[in-house]
């Protein structure tokens, strides 16, 4: 069974007065398994926000299924999607949501306190996170005193130490320098290879090139999608590239594959 299963999701935000309903996902269908890392590409107004918000179960589709470990989230009691989303779900954001107020430490503590970890876990959990994303000497600074990489790798952290079945990273690169933006992309991909699953949503053909498989939105569908397969990053990235101008241009029919 896969890991994520999207399920004919389409989504359409209805005016509160009266007119015509702006259709934002239009039959969207696409599994996830365990262990894999997908990117999802498109133009702005593609849908690749509403989409993430759904599987985020932040929003609920206005028809079709998401479910995450066989569980539809449209079907959750809206007091079990909280603990859902702290359990299985990490999110990284591209402006980083840190809170100033608290030390590098306790924003990654944040989800562990509102599960009522005891502290000893916490520690347990932190130690060697820190380590593998190289923010160790820094737990006890604030986000202020941080560079844009150093507050990603936090917020990285904070995403991970719940243990997450699936981390949702909403253009994690997006407001990196290209030195910082290297950097977290090493750090997913080395995530990904010890077995965690990561969806994230880009603009950048770069970030996408380091994800085993990449969707390719257009108006609320998925128009294609590629697998890097053997191909390495560098050939990975000129087929995107080829793919992501090719989903730009007008087409008819539904999503292709390479």
């Amino acid at each position: 069974m896969a890991l994520l299963e999207v399920k004919h999701v389409k989504k359409v935000y209805k005016p509160r007065l009266v007119g015509v309903g702006v259709t934002a996902l239009r039959d969207v269908s696409f599994s996830v398994r365990r262990g894999e890392f997908v990117a999802i590409m498109g133009e702005s107004g593609s849908g690749k926000t509403t989409l993430l918000n759904i599987l985020a179960a932040l929003d609920k589709p206005t028809s079709g299924q998401v479910l995450l470990e066989g569980k539809d989230l449209a079907r959750t009691r809206e007091r079990d999607l909280a603990a859902l989303r702290r359990e299985h779900l990490g999110f990284v954001f591209q402006d980083f949501n840190l809170l100033d107020s608290l030390t590098v430490r306790d924003n990654i503590f944040l989800p562990l306190v509102l599960a009522n970890v005891p502290h000893d876990e916490m520690e347990r959990r932190l130690t060697p996170l820190v380590k593998t994303l190289g923010i160790e000497r820094l737990v006890d600074q604030y986000p202020y005193e941080l560079s844009g990489g150093q507050k990603q790798r936090t917020a990285v952290a904070r995403a991970l130490i719940t243990r997450p079945s699936i981390l949702l990273a909403d253009e994690p690169t997006g407001a990196l320098d290209s030195h910082a933006a290297e950097s977290l992309l090493r750090t997913l991909g080395r995530m990904n290879a010890r077995g965690q699953t990561v969806l994230m949503v880009t603009h950048s053909t770069n970030a996408a090139s380091r994800a085993t498989r990449v969707l390719f939105l257009k108006d609320g569908r998925v128009r294609k999608q590629i697998r890097r397969g053997e191909r390495d990053s560098e050939a990975f990235y000129a087929a995107i590239s080829r793919s992501l101008a090719a989903t730009i241009r007008p087409q008819r029919g539904g999503a292709t594959h390479a």
